[in-house]
């Protein structure tokens, strides 16, 4: 019996594949335009008469690998939109809100530089006192 034993244990530790981890399936942080569309309409398709079976929103959420309460968080904008007689927009929230906020330029004063004085975006900046 000892002998089998360490057999096993000899195997255990030449074949690398013998106890490799298993990796879980990493969830997106963010869904592309396209994926939230996709994730909208099957939702629909279970769907019966604007309501969701108890475990519809986790079997979706598994079939496109995001999180349960992103697919949620689609079905109740859909709900709202279509309750005040909006079309359903799945685009993503976060344009305009993220990166650098944009600085406001007076074109006027813009269009009073000469063409030869405004030739590069220093001279520019220089000129409308604001950082490049």
């Amino acid at each position: 019996m000892a002998i089998i034993f360490n057999v096993l244990v000899f195997f255990r530790f030449l074949d690398p594949a013998f106890d490799a981890p298993v990796q879980a399936n990493q969830r997106r942080k963010d869904m592309p335009e396209e994926v939230r569309k996709q994730v909208y309409q099957s939702l629909l398709a279970k769907s019966n008469n604007g309501k969701l079976g108890k475990k519809d929103t986790t079997v979706v959420a598994a079939q496109f690998g995001v999180h349960i309460r992103a697919v949620q968080r689609l079905w109740k904008q859909g709900k709202i939109a279509l309750a005040n007689n909006i079309p359903v927009d799945l685009g993503s929230r976060k344009r305009g809100r993220v990166g650098h906020k944009t600085s406001p330029v007076d074109l006027e004063l813009l269009r009073s530089i000469p063409l030869k004085e405004r030739m590069t975006i220093e001279d520019v900046c220089a000129k409308l006192n604001m950082s490049k």
